[in-house]
């Protein structure tokens, strides 16, 4: 999966544009990145890497941090 097709895959998840997404943008500065988010976000990556935890994706900071584990 390329960079561009992990950003519109997340951007779906979190309901944005696609454009608005970058490898930077910092998570905190979303208003849909919340534990809700974190958790389908994890249920819908386990299909393509089952040992994700949420305190993975909790942990990350930017779309580039989560980018980096599928």
């Amino acid at each position: 999966m390329t960079t561009k097709e992990k950003l519109v895959f997340i951007s779906k998840l979190l309901e944005v544009k696609p454009d608005t997404l970058s490898e930077e943008t910092e998570l905190n500065a979303l208003r849909a990145w919340d534990s809700l988010t974190i958790l389908n976000l994890q249920i819908e990556l386990t299909a393509i890497r089952p040992d994700l935890q949420f305190d993975d994706l909790y942990s990350c900071n930017t779309i580039g941090d989560i980018c980096k584990m599928f």
